[in-house]
């Protein structure tokens, strides 16, 4: 992987639990990490859920390694999110990881590109 590449901030987010002021837990997104990755769309598709059309896209983001990267984590890249299906640590060296995310396209944002 050239390192260069990687020119795009990316954030790592996780769910937290915190009391809110009933004293009821609630989760809660939280930023984990930002780094330097790269973000690189892999392919589109649309499939039915309950009889509705959803399009669906696929990235590879490829960040430097990381200790503490999970798959039920979330990325954030300008605005929009990511979610992890998968972490690949390459040739298991340590140095970088090639994550498999999907982007789900907001209804707003569907009728948009019509």
């Amino acid at each position: 992987m050239d390192i260069g590449r990687t020119n795009k901030r990316v954030t790592f987010c996780r769910h937290v639990e915190e009391e809110n002021g009933l004293g009821q837990l609630q989760q809660k997104l939280k930023p984990f990490r930002t780094v330097w990755g790269s973000v690189e769309p892999k392919s589109g598709k649309e499939y039915l859920e309950a009889n509705k059309e959803r399009p669906e896209l696929t990235y590879v983001i490829t960040v430097r390694y990381q200790k503490g990267i999970t798959p039920d984590m979330l990325i954030q890249f300008k605005g929009r999110m990511f979610f992890i299906k998968s972490i690949r640590n390459i040739r298991e060296k340590n140095e970088m990881l090639e994550i498999l995310c999907v982007e789900k396209i907001a209804e707003k944002q569907k009728a948009e590109v019509r």
